[in-house]
């Protein structure tokens, strides 16, 4: 299936590691320009020396901290000016972390909410006039599954996931003028690097071996494994691509059936 992605140019954030390294791989494999952007510029550049050599892709880098109006807008401004426009916006920067939720201080839902929150929300309203002066473009989401699974360790990220899936469909609701059609991807664990770290901080809390974790956590899904950061990006590719030119406002929630609930 040809994705008509071909030349179109993708600006994919938190590109250096895990989902976003994928996605930026996969629409690099499909003929994209891509710009990759993060905050530690020399991991970026070995992403992207990685993804040139294994696509063929015209890849750009730009380092920035998402979290300030600044990064954002500098991240923007770099891009257009290497690539003249920006088809496609896939935001994926950001990791909230969990914790008690009587103990966690303001300033941790401060810090992750402004990168992860607020970052989508900067990137969508910086692009949203380039996308409307060339006639239209693609916004893709990357929002955890905990949007629609709440636990009391996990409020922090919860919320702001489910804030960014009510955002996505506001969004997608003023774009829809314009042609710009905005999408989320809802994963649940994703075999990333940021599990493997949090799979080894929890045996060394709870004294198991990484191992029976890994088969306990991995095993209550019903397919038996978690989701690769590839197969995540098939979807985004799809999602951003001429063969999706009817599907907007939606979130697809990818976690191999152990949501509980009859909506995607």
């Amino acid at each position: 299936m040809d994705l008509g992605l071909h030349e179109r140019v993708a600006l994919v954030t938190g590109a250096s590691k895990g989902i976003g390294r994928a996605v930026a791989l996969a629409l690099g494999t499909e003929g994209a320009r891509v710009a990759m952007c993060a905050r530690d510029l020399a991991t970026l550049d070995a992403a992207a020396a990685d993804i040139r050599a294994k696509s063929g892709a015209e890849v750009f880098t730009v380092a920035a901290d998402l979290s300030t109006l600044e990064g954002t807008v500098h991240v923007t401004e770099r891009t257009r000016e290497r690539f003249e426009r920006i088809d496609i916006l896939v935001n994926n920067a950001g990791a909230i972390r969990g914790g008690d939720f009587l103990s966690l201080p303001d300033a941790q839902w401060i810090t992750d909410w402004n990168l992860k929150l607020l970052g989508y929300i900067r990137m969508a309203r910086a692009v949203f006039p380039i996308m409307q002066a060339q006639g239209g473009g693609r916004i893709v989401n990357v929002i955890g599954a905990a949007a629609r699974n709440p636990t009391a360790t996990y409020l922090t990220g919860g919320a702001a996931n489910a804030a960014l899936v009510n955002f996505t469909k506001g969004l997608a609701d003023l774009g829809a003028k314009s042609n710009i059609l905005v999408t989320a991807v809802s994963p649940a664990a994703t075999r990333t690097e940021r599990w493997e770290s949090l799979l080894a901080g929890e045996a060394q809390a709870t004294g198991k071996p990484v191992e029976q974790l890994r088969l306990e956590k991995e095993g209550a899904y019903p397919l038996g494994r978690i989701v690769l950061p590839e197969e995540i990006a098939d979807l985004v590719c799809f999602l951003a691509s001429a063969r999706a030119s009817f599907l907007t406002g939606i979130c697809i929630t990818v976690d191999g059936g152990s949501t509980r609930g009859v909506y995607p």
